[in-house]
């Protein structure tokens, strides 16, 4: 049985998530005034973490028993602004997985479907250690 999955980061900004279909991913979340910057947009953090939420998930629906992934490295191109109260969504999706990298792309939309950011990145594929036996 597979090991309950840790609440963090996900619950704490409100993301949403909806798996499109193997190794693509949907994350919705509609943003408020406490996500923030000093001038008063949405702080650059919460496309980037919508955006690295849905590649990373959808990597995670494509890996076997036993592997684990995370980023190694990921560029962010930032295209528009988001507002508080506005509905944002980032879809990712994985173009290909190697047997320890996997490369991925993230876009990030408004409720309209304007283009705000766009996200490239590679991930580490890894084996899951079990720890060594006491004697």
């Amino acid at each position: 049985m597979a090991e309950a999955r840790r609440t963090g980061l996900v619950e704490l900004l409100g993301i949403e998530e909806e798996a499109l279909e193997p190794g693509r991913v949907r994350c919705r979340l509609t943003t408020s005034e406490a996500h923030q910057n000093i001038q008063g947009v949405i702080h650059g953090v919460v496309p980037i973490a919508l955006m690295d939420t849905a590649m990373g998930h959808a990597l995670d629906g494509l890996l076997e028993p036993g592997e684990f992934c995370s980023t190694t490295q990921i560029s962010i191109q930032f295209l528009r602004a988001v507002r508080p109260g506005q509905a944002i969504e980032a879809v990712g999706t994985v173009t290909r997985k190697g047997r320890r990298i996997a490369y991925l792309e993230g876009v990030c939309r408004d409720a309209e479907g304007e283009l705000l950011g766009r996200a490239q990145g590679t991930w580490y594929v890894g084996q899951v250690r079990t720890p060594d036996p006491v004697d």
